[in-house]
């Protein structure tokens, strides 16, 4: 008896340390809120057999309020490009409001929240031209003190803008496959699906893969990469991205 309550003491105090490490890991689980200065060139190919490509270097700050609430941004400089032609300037701004449920000894965790998307875009090819809502709810498993998981749905409507543009009326379901190591690095996988009201026919299923590290308590960086793997709605054929982040905790 004696020695199976010291087994499971010894047990609990690795588990304690271990996550006690896994904290200098900030802003991975989608819970967790931190502020934060993010900057995000991207590279996204809309469609390879017309050369048709868009770059962005995105400008992404996200506030703390309090323990529960956040708010975020994503400033867009774009770049379209298609064969011998193309235009730059700025994009759709982002916005964001999210209350998320969180505590590291937590094992489920929730948010729910919303982005606004606002027809800012200097040229028509650079944004939607639609205003643009985005309310989700999700849920975060942590399964151990490595591993997470974490479900999303979310709804994406337009309700004001250019009449000319097409409308959108699109619901995305979204998973995170996520580990952090105890050398301060992650990995996550994040497959999203995703059905168009409009064309009723069409849906997409898109795979993304993250890696990424803590350079120091205050900042991290890493790679992103995305592709269209099945359906017969095409958003792009594949997109990479890097990120770098500026913690403040």
């Amino acid at each position: 008896m004696k020695s199976n309550l010291l087994l499971l003491v010894l047990l609990t105090f690795c588990s304690v340390a271990s996550w006690a490490q896994l904290q200098d890991i900030h802003g991975v689980i989608p819970t967790e809120n931190v502020t934060s200065l993010e900057i995000l060139p991207r590279f996204k190919a809309k469609d390879d057999s017309k050369n048709i490509s868009v770059a962005t270097l995105e400008i992404n700050p996200t506030f703390k309020l309090n323990k529960h609430w956040k708010f975020g941004a994503e400033i867009p400089l774009t770049r379209y490009g298609k064969e011998d032609f193309s235009e730059k300037g700025l994009g759709d701004l982002v916005t964001s409001f999210y209350y998320t449920d969180y505590s590291p000894n937590k094992i489920f965790s929730y948010g729910i929240g919303a982005e606004m998307t606002w027809p800012t875009a200097s040229h028509e090819l650079l944004g939607d031209g639609k205003a643009v809502a985005e309310p989700e709810i999700f849920l975060v498993w942590q399964i151990t003190p490595h591993f997470f998981i974490e479900t999303e749905y979310r709804h994406i409507f337009s309700y004001a803008g250019n009449g000319s543009r097409d409308d959108i009326n699109e619901s995305r379901y979204r998973m995170i496959f996520g580990y952090m190591s105890d050398n301060k690095w992650w990995i996550e996988l994040d497959p999203r699906y995703i059905v168009d009201y409009e064309n009723p026919s069409e849906a997409e299923l898109i795979g993304k893969a993250e890696i990424g590290t803590m350079i120091n308590a205050g900042s991290s960086i890493y790679a992103r990469a995305g592709w269209h793997l099945a359906g017969n709605k095409y958003s792009h054929d594949w997109e990479f991205m890097v990120g770098f982040k500026i913690l403040y905790l």
